[in-house]
């Protein structure tokens, strides 16, 4: 690792069972603490318990973060140089720490908070999510606008020039997975979540969420991070509230946060979580030299 290298956080989908006997046996006992403290340690219990048991939203996203932040505890004490960050999705959350604005402690704490808002939006709400590979964004934009006409249709995640996350009501992706061969789109794949997330059908949850950041504080960015509503470095902390609130019913505009990254001359990046989704799909359509502390 160098100052021309970032450290990326993989956010929901990237859980596994057992995926925290990865980390060092330090920060295995980190992690735990951590959790232990926060009430829940059921959480490292769930881990170990079933695929399905890692679903559920309030659960997934507090195992990932809790996960991603054991793997920065490891690098942290290695004191390796690094000189940026980004996060998909919540895994934004694990990139704010690198740079100092959070501490392991909040970050899984706010992270608890934002999963059970918006898995209990997506009880409410209903809504799903589905993975589109091979295509061209108009045909994307195209499929969505038809969509529409059954319920909320949008896109989600902007992962990369072949695959976006679309996320909507019931009806309207139900008719996306029946007609997307017609728009030209090789593949339609829906994805294991609770809820339509990165949609307006996350709003409730957004308000909610927004109202419990203001009552927190912030550090100062020690690094540049890269927010997912615009792909651009943070500016000042006092816009976290707004923009990590904003970013639940916002698409993640990762296509645009790689791009900046690269133009910004960073020439490397290493994905600190489980499994290695993001630096495999990076691997694929950029320059960055690319690897993983999971190999999962």
């Amino acid at each position: 690792m160098s100052s021309k290298t970032v450290l990326l956080f993989p956010g929901q989908g990237s859980q596994y069972m057992n995926m925290h006997l990865k980390l060092s046996a330090k920060s295995q006992k980190f992690i735990k603490e951590i959790l232990d403290e926060l009430n829940l340690s059921y959480v490292i219990d769930l881990m170990s318990t079933s695929e399905e048991s890692l679903v559920p939203t309030n659960i997934s996203q507090v195992a990932i973060i809790s996960t991603s932040l054991g793997f920065l505890k490891d690098i942290a004490d290695k004191d390796l140089k690094f000189g940026a960050s980004a996060g998909h999705s919540l895994g934004e959350y694990g990139a704010l720490v690198v740079a100092g604005v959070l501490s392991f402690k909040d970050a899984v704490r706010i992270v608890a908070v934002r999963g059970r808002l918006m898995g209990e939006c997506a009880a409410r709400r209903g809504g799903s999510m589905v993975a589109l590979l091979g295509f061209d964004k108009e045909m994307v934009e195209d499929l969505c606008n038809e969509a529409s006409r059954f319920g909320i249709c949008v896109i989600a995640n902007e992962n990369s020039n072949q695959q976006i996350v679309i996320s909507g009501e019931n009806k309207a992706i139900d008719w996306v997975l029946e007609n997307y061969k017609n728009f030209k789109i090789k593949k339609a794949i829906r994805l294991k979540v609770e809820g339509a997330f990165h949609s307006p059908l996350m709003e409730d949850a957004a308000k909610e969420f927004k109202n419990f950041l203001g009552s927190l504080e912030f550090g100062d960015f020690g690094l540049p991070v890269y927010k997912n509503v615009d792909g651009r470095p943070y500016t000042d902390a006092k816009t976290i509230p707004d923009i990590l609130s904003k970013q639940i019913i916002s698409p993640v505009r990762w296509v645009t946060t790689i791009e900046n990254i690269v133009n910004d001359g960073f020439e490397s990046c290493v994905e600190v979580g489980p499994k290695n989704v993001l630096s495999t799909m990076l691997k694929r359509w950029t320059k960055l030299e690319c690897s993983a502390l999971d190999g999962e």
